[in-house]
């Protein structure tokens, strides 16, 4: 069996793990899960992970999820975390992607493959810094058919460029496309608002 890639998982909760010990496992990810943050942040230095995982059980308080968000803040690897809480209470500019537990039965396997492996070829990849603001964007661009990938900051989608192409990039935060512009050198960059339809980027599309 190949392997995939390395996974890090701080886990405090028992919904998902068929999904991270049999779907990744199976498919030849290697997969630290834990509930110990000081045994987490150790392995953290000692192996390099592709992505850092964080599943919190309904419960857990906003306090200790923003407790823990800041604690690595400085990483540059993509930081995926499941929670039932608003993206509004919990977010952090260093967090890769947020997922509800049904979220991520459907979509955390393509985005660890997409991190870790690549090849994926989405139509759109879509910068969203302003993830706490309903997106009317992703909505359009999921019913329109197209495929997408979504990421939340500028660090996370350059390690997805590393090993995909999408076939054109939006991002929603006027200040950072200058600068995605010059990270990426991609053809096809263009800023949109989350309250847009992707059929005015959709003619690039083509």
């Amino acid at each position: 069996m190949h392997h995939l890639g390395n996974i890090f998982l701080y886990n405090n909760n028992n919904i998902n793990k068929a999904l991270y010990h049999q779907d990744l496992e199976e498919r030849g990810y290697f997969l630290f899960d834990t509930d110990n943050l000081h045994k987490f942040t150790l392995y953290h230095k000692e192996i390099t992970p592709n992505v850092l995982l964080f599943d919190f059980e309904r419960n857990t308080p906003i306090d200790f999820i923003a407790s823990l968000e800041r604690k690595f803040e400085r990483s540059t690897i993509p930081l995926v975390v499941v929670s039932e809480a608003p993206n509004a209470l919990i977010y952090h500019p260093a967090i890769s992607h947020y997922l509800t537990h049904d979220e991520a039965k459907r979509s955390l396997l393509g985005i660890l493959e997409s991190y870790c492996t690549g090849n994926k070829k989405h139509q759109i990849l879509y910068i969203n810094l302003k993830p706490y603001e309903r997106s009317d964007f992703s909505k359009s661009v999921k019913l329109a058919g197209y495929t997408m990938f979504e990421v939340h900051n500028i660090n996370s989608a350059k390690a997805y460029m590393a090993k995909n192409t999408p076939s054109i990039i939006c991002i929603n935060f006027e200040p950072a496309l200058s600068k995605s512009q010059k990270i990426f050198a991609h053809p096809k960059t263009f800023y949109v608002e989350n309250t847009q339809n992707v059929k005015e980027v959709e003619q690039f599309l083509q």
